[in-house]
């Protein structure tokens, strides 16, 4: 018997408080003592537009050092694409008198820093701090003299995780992975994965898993009433923004004992079958 479940959290609003993203799924599944129970993901979608610069993901704070005065800078949370953040910074930078700019070349995807004519050694620092993976700096400090161009070593990146993960408190027998990655926030527990996606797409388009080849998921779980589904990043860390997101997905019972006497029976079918032909010829 196939089950199947369609589900948007467009209907779950009142979840979002909790920053956690759990989704209930009312269901009633009642699986037979000679029964087994399978679980397929078919698809899931959701628009690619969770923050990518914040404080939640430690990636939003430089710090520009002028005449000895330091200037702490703050990005604000966003979705930014490289374009969108450099303007952002200069808008914070320029306000401040402050002889420096940040440029992007998307050719190449660096971005580089500009300063003013007259600025000697000694007057002028720009530190990274938690944005050097976001910006492609890799040193801590950087000394900024007119009129030399200072590119990241690196190529930009937009993206803190690269991998929308969907796990569940259900117990797998079959396909199980819990295998996290490390970073700095790792949550309490680990759930079973029923999908890794990539988020490598351009922002504010749709990212989209099609279950292609029926990967299906055999589970321990003999009676479920009710279960969570956990939309995370390859860092077991809650996607805490997540925007509406769709899921269509299978709950597939089927009889699990005795699978080989039902094989040789039709195989006895068979033989009889071609006995009654023969002795028909004869």
């Amino acid at each position: 018997m196939i089950q199947d479940f369609f589900y948007s959290t467009a209907f779950k609003k009142s979840y979002e408080s909790n920053y956690n993203f759990e989704i209930p799924i009312d269901i009633n599944i009642d699986v037979k003592s000679d029964e087994k129970l399978k679980f397929k993901l078919i698809n899931f979608s959701m628009m690619n537009s969770m923050l990518n610069v914040s404080s939640f993901h430690k990636n939003n704070k430089f710090k520009i050092t002028y005449d000895t005065v330091d200037y702490n800078i703050t990005i604000p949370d966003g979705s930014y694409t490289a374009t969108s953040l450099r303007d952002k910074i200069n808008s914070i930078i320029f306000p401040m008198n402050l002889p420096l700019s940040f440029n992007y070349i998307k050719e190449t995807n660096k971005y580089f820093l500009v300063t003013s004519v007259g600025i000697i050694a000694g007057r002028l620092f720009f530190y990274p701090l938690n944005s050097k993976y976001l910006f492609g700096f890799i040193k801590d400090q950087y000394e900024i003299i007119y009129d030399n161009y200072y590119y990241s070593e690196n190529f930009v990146n937009m993206l803190p995780y690269s991998k929308i993960v969907l796990a569940t408190d259900l117990t797998f027998e079959t396909n199980v992975q819990t295998n996290f990655l490390k970073r700095f926030n790792n949550n309490i527990g680990i759930s079973n994965i029923i999908a890794w996606i990539s988020r490598d797409i351009p922002l504010f388009s749709t990212i989209y898993y099609e279950n292609i080849f029926g990967r299906d998921i055999e589970l321990a779980d003999k009676n479920i009433t009710s279960f969570n589904i956990f939309i995370m990043n390859e860092f077991n860390e809650y996607i805490i923004d997540c925007p509406e997101c769709y899921l269509h997905f299978q709950l597939i019972t089927y009889e699990s004992i005795n699978w080989y006497k039902k094989f040789y029976k039709l195989l006895d079918n068979i033989y009889y079958s071609l006995l009654s032909i023969y002795f028909k010829k004869k």
